[in-house]
């Protein structure tokens, strides 16, 4: 008994840790399982629907958007057979792997740090407000893969260098091309591998090129499928842009890891950011710094634009790890602080995030599951929540997979002024669910289209594959918004920017929406712009 106890003990204190963690997530994120598919989920499940196994692995017409996440869709795949429509449980899969990654992370972290250390550093991972945009998205859950491999490849990569082992090391490399195939935020981690503070630097440069092998082998198969080395969605950056930008990002980085709770995520965040400077002492502390910085901020230069939160999901993982290792530099009372204080601190930031979060995502799913199960077929939605691609992707799997007569929606009440509604039955979320709004809808639109006025508005476009460039006006201030289908989908966008579009779109049709900060509305006429023959439109009132 006596000998056995020492054996024992680590064991005990890092399965506790693990239960801890899996307690914690589960505490915190408990409400996904009321949930249904939003955003880009139905987008997804259409995938697998149309297309076979193998093909997010091989065929360029999966990836319209020049995304290549083939991993992905096979975790869609693999739960619509498990499970089909039974939503519940999707997200149960969605909350388990949530505990997974965070165990993987402190499995990994505990290759370098004590306990303690390690079970913050994970903790703060998984409560940090970014996470609330993941874990409330099935189709965000390669984040979460692409973390858990990474986790994996860095484990096997401390073995391999401490063991002197090949074989180790190519499993390493295997787990970090899944990564890759997860997500794209995993590029860049063979940098990390190098800073390591393990041997010496030729010896981690030799037991990295098996990644760097790894890393060709994606691009290249990358290449074959979808004919780039990089995606050309999103916004368009201008050479002319990068400058603003790069100033710009550190702090959009700082206000997604924040949340919605400004006043106590900065707090957090600049508790850490200070514990890491102070932890800055040697040259292998900054090249470890260096690397980190680059591993979890290069994937987010593409998106410098527009910055969501869930893009800050890996630098948070990055300023997690970093403060705990910080820590190490503290005196013994001052780090017990700093590790006690840090996670409250991250709890409390994650419950003001997700009390702005998850309302949003729970109407965003009412409305969808109310669509597909219960709206009469002849019945429109007025103002959805959920984002028009994701109503269209729902339509689709109702009328198109499971032949059944669905209704519509409408996002703008210019769709009333043409009479769209034509003595329909019209649904809107109000409160905390979907009411029938049919009898007030004459008044709705009467009051609205009377409003509205006849002012000077100006619109330029001009199409330079694949980007769509705009430049509206003449008014400075006030809201512009894309209106498509005279109010079917409607978008807000920026007075002036360029969009990349998918392939093959030959042209559009929209109406531009001015809302002026004084309360009055002026639409363009519909607009057709016509990107093949006619890439330049010019048009002013």
């Amino acid at each position: 008994m006596n000998d056995d106890g020492p054996r024992r003990r680590p064991i005990a204190i890092e399965a506790a840790s693990a239960a801890a963690l899996v307690g914690f997530n589960v505490l915190l994120y408990r409400k996904i399982f009321t949930l249904w598919w939003t955003y880009d989920d139905a987008n997804i499940l259409r995938s697998i629907f149309e297309h076979p196994f193998i093909a997010p692995f091989v065929d360029s017409h999966v990836w319209p958007q020049q995304l290549f996440t083939p991993l992905l869709i096979m975790a869609f795949d693999a739960q619509w057979k498990l499970f089909a429509f039974n939503a519940t449980q999707w997200y149960a899969v969605q909350l388990a792997v949530a505990c997974v990654t965070t165990i993987l992370v402190y499995a990994a972290v505990r290759q370098f740090l004590d306990h303690w250390r390690s079970v913050a550093a994970a903790a703060i991972f998984a409560a940090g407000p970014p996470l609330c945009s993941v874990i409330t998205q099935i189709s965000t859950v390669h984040y979460y893969l692409a973390i858990s491999f990474s986790a994996l490849a860095v484990m096997a990569y401390v073995i391999a260098l401490r063991r002197v082992s090949w074989l180790v090391t190519a499993l390493s490399a295997v787990c970090y091309l899944l990564a890759m195939l997860a997500k794209e935020v995993s590029i860049p981690l063979p940098l990390l591998l190098i800073a390591l503070p393990l041997r010496d630097l030729r010896t981690r440069l030799r037991f990295v090129v098996a990644h760097g092998v790894a890393t060709v082998v994606y691009f290249v198969w990358r290449y074959a499928v979808i004919r780039t080395f990089f995606g050309a969605y999103g916004w368009k950056i201008d050479a002319a842009e990068w400058p603003r930008l790069l100033m710009l990002l550190p702090w959009r980085i700082v206000q997604g890891a924040a949340g919605a709770g400004t006043a106590i995520g900065l707090t957090l965040v600049g508790v850490m950011t200070l514990t890491i400077i102070a932890g800055v002492r040697n040259r292998r502390t900054i090249a470890l710094l260096i690397a980190a910085i680059l591993v979890a901020g290069v994937p987010m230069l593409p998106l410098a634009k527009e910055v969501n939160r869930r893009y800050v999901v890996v630098p948070w993982l990055a300023w997690s790890i970093a403060f705990s290792a910080a820590t190490a530099r503290r005196g013994k009372r001052a780090a017990a602080a700093l590790l006690a204080v840090a996670p409250l601190l991250a709890i409390a930031a994650n419950r003001q995030e997700w009390r702005h979060e998850f309302p949003l995502r729970r109407r965003m799913s009412d409305e969808a599951r109310f669509f597909f199960y219960d709206m009469p077929p002849d019945a429109l939605l007025r103002r959805p929540l959920a984002p028009p691609a994701a109503m269209g992707e729902v339509k689709w799997m109702k009328t198109v997979q499971f032949a059944k007569p669905a209704g519509d929606w409408f996002y703008d009440d210019i769709f009333l002024c043409g009479g769209g509604a034509g003595g329909r039955r019209v649904f809107e979320y109000e409160g905390h669910g979907i009411v029938e709004v049919t009898p007030r809808v004459a008044g709705l639109a009467a009051r609205f289209c009377h409003s509205l006025r006849n002012a000077p508005l100006s619109a330029t476009f001009h199409y330079r594959n694949p980007a769509l460039y705009w430049d509206l006006g003449p008014y400075a201030g006030g809201r512009y918004s894309a209106i498509l289908g005279n109010g079917i989908q409607a978008f807000e966008i920026p007075r002036r920017d360029a969009l990349n579009l998918e392939r093959g779109i030959p042209g559009l049709g929209l109406r531009i929406r001015y809302d002026s900060p004084a309360g009055w509305t002026t639409y363009s006429p519909e607009l057709t712009l016509d990107f093949v023959h006619h890439p330049d439109l010019a048009w002013h009132r």
